[in-house]
């Protein structure tokens, strides 16, 4: 045993890479771990969250074959051409993988449907590269281990171009999802579009020579802003309607006002009338229904021009900010909501109607709307008292 230890010690100190590569590598490993451990514990169990756990776990296997790769290669452990071969394939067979997951989770990132085909088709680049890995050692032209050196064939420099074609095309989605994206999913879709260029251009300078472990700094780089971007929108996001909350709302409203010229700023309460009432009669996962399909038009309400923020403020009501330019503009937009509220509840065929109450409030310099408080609060008056308006003319209604 000692003499194992002391032969092990030689070949690190002989093989400089070595140290380094494995160091990194376990390093790389135990920080994956620790990231694949918050993200399975945690409350965000979205389908884009659960993909991206399944990804910190091939990621992590990636690691671990790495390291096995590089003991193999000093022969620490038992070297021949049949053992260089299973952990080359092995390795290369991961970052295949690794690569077509980061794509699947672009693509739900952004939110697109993912059925069974799709995911099957998007899979069959990756299935080739398996192909030739498969026959390598009959054919040699994949990658060829003879003398137990690894040596690239003709096929490899096709294998790499399919694996780091799926971080690729994830960039291209990304960014033409994004199009037009001012402030709801800004952020998201710049994340979206740097995590795949890390693998697209630290996996070129890994296949370029594979004993440099570029790809796995890379890998904890981009994992980790992932992860810093999931704790961030734990925190701006609304649990239940999954657009963002009042925090968010803070945030954007204070960018807005600190520019130049915020006196097309507008500030929108929207509240569901008579919330409590549909909780009453139709039950609170109804109402909860409510909530999550009205929030879903305001998301959807893509007036571009007006560079529009929706959150949940709180309970039934909801704000909106957008850049409004007169009071004729500004009437045809809460008419405009009123009716994409009422034909999303329509499309999703919710067992009552949905009406709400909207109220507004104007930024005006040396005036209380030139703070975001006096903002809010004036938006807030401006709804109760349209709200007022609506039930004294019930009332009268009734009476006539």
């Amino acid at each position: 045993m000692t003499s194992f230890w002391n032969e092990t010690a030689n070949v690190f100190r002989t093989s400089g890479y070595a140290v380094f590569s494995v160091e990194a590598h376990i390093v790389c490993t135990i920080i994956l771990a620790v990231l694949f451990n918050r993200q399975q514990n945690s409350s965000d169990q979205t389908e884009s969250s659960i993909t991206w756990s399944r990804l910190l776990f091939i990621q992590i296997l990636y690691c671990l074959s790495g390291i096995v790769m590089v003991l193999t290669d000093v022969n620490i452990i038992p070297h021949s051409d049949t053992a260089m071969y299973i952990v080359t394939a092995l390795n290369l067979g991961l970052f295949g993988l690794n690569c077509y997951m980061v794509f699947l989770y672009i693509l739900q990132s952004q939110k697109f449907t993912l059925s069974f085909a799709k995911v099957l088709l998007a899979s069959l680049p990756f299935m080739i590269n398996i192909i030739i890995l498969a026959v390598s050692p009959f054919i040699g032209k994949g990658i060829d281990v003879t003398g137990g050196v690894m040596e690239t064939g003709v096929l490899f420099p096709l294998m790499m171009f399919i694996d780091l074609g799926y971080p690729v095309a994830g960039v291209v989605i990304s960014f033409w999802a994004g199009r037009g994206k001012i402030y709801y999913g800004g952020n998201t879709v710049s994340l979206m579009m740097v995590y795949p260029a890390f693998f697209t251009v630290c996996g070129t300078l890994q296949a370029m020579n594979w004993r440099m472990p570029v790809l796995c700094y890379a890998i904890i780089l981009a994992d980790v802003l992932v992860y810093v971007s999931y704790a961030d929108s734990l925190v701006s996001v609304d649990p239940l309607t999954k657009i963002p909350n009042r925090n968010a709302l803070m945030k954007v409203l204070a960018e807005r006002l600190g520019k130049e010229n915020p006196e097309v700023l507008h500030v929108f309460a929207v509240d569901i009338d008579d919330l409590a009432a549909i909780n009453s009669s139709h039950g609170r996962q109804e109402g909860d229904r409510v909530l999550v399909v009205t929030a879903g038009a305001l998301m959807n309400f893509k007036k571009n021009e007006h560079k529009c923020y929706a959150s949940r403020y709180y309970s039934d009501e909801f704000m909106i900010a957008a850049d409004i330019n007169d009071a004729e503009e500004r009437e045809l937009f809460i008419e405009h909501i009123r009716n994409y509220i009422s034909n999303a509840a329509m499309s999703k065929k919710l067992n009552c109607h949905i009406r709400v109450s909207i109220g507004w409030a104007k930024y005006e310099p040396y005036s209380r709307t030139e703070t975001i408080s006096g903002l809010l609060e004036e938006a807030d008056r401006s709804m109760t008292e349209s709200k007022e308006q609506k039930k004294f003319q019930t009332m009268w209604n009734a009476a006539m």
